[in-house]
């Protein structure tokens, strides 16, 4: 199965590289999709001694429209790497807020933190952090090995759906554990958006996250 997942996240990449990944838009309420996903990683949580809390935020009942399996695809990454990332006994909280014409949903852990120079890198293809030689392999075991596609496909998804996501941490710390942040902005939409009127207003969204990661 692990080698299934490897050979899809590399089928994906192939596919954004060549704005070949297709969108099914529906609506999609931003509360069903966080709550599927807490589900989804119970056994996980429950492994790593873990907890997830999903803070009731102004705008978790938005409905937007999105490719619901896409959009579940990328929140799952977050998750997952910050399980993966978070010593045993950590925690894990989604939070966010309502803002005009966007919702902003964040994944914060208690983890072991991303070096500043690393967090633009850590969304590139391969961009996985660290020696390969001083990780263990496995999906959700602490500091466990991947090809680092995981991050790299969420970003193409948020991106897709004319969405933006950055990574906030003070830095690199086994033993302080100051924790990670992702933060994903995505537009709310009343009806399917046209692709052409997506690329259109794609720098606008940008310049937004940019403008948030600042605050």
């Amino acid at each position: 199965r692990r080698l299934r997942e490897i050979i899809d996240d590399m089928i994906d990449v192939s596919l954004l590289d060549n704005d070949m990944l297709q969108m099914n838009f529906q609506p999609v309420w931003i509360n069903q999709l966080l709550a599927m996903i807490k589900r989804d990683v119970t056994k996980p949580l429950r492994e790593r001694n873990q907890t997830l809390e999903i803070v009731p935020f102004d705008g978790i009942d938005q409905m937007t429209f999105g490719d619901a399996e896409r959009l579940f695809q990328a929140f799952r990454n977050l998750v997952t790497n910050a399980i993966k990332y978070t010593p045993d006994g950590g925690r894990i909280t989604i939070d966010g807020r309502l803002l005009s014409g966007f919702v902003e949903v964040t994944v914060a852990d208690t983890g072991i933190g991303i070096d500043l120079e690393d967090q633009d890198r850590i969304f590139e293809k391969f961009g996985r952090v660290g020696s390969v030689t001083l990780h263990s392999s496995g999906k959700v075991k602490f500091k466990g090995g991947g090809p680092g596609l995981g991050l790299p496909i969420t970003k193409g998804i948020i991106k897709s759906h004319g969405g933006a996501i950055w990574v906030e941490s003070e830095g690199y710390d086994e033993e302080k554990c100051p924790g990670t942040i992702f933060h994903v902005l995505l537009p709310i939409r009343q009806e399917p958006p046209d692709q052409s009127v997506a690329e259109i207003f794609r720098p606008l969204t940008e310049m937004n996250s940019q403008r948030l990661a600042k605050k």
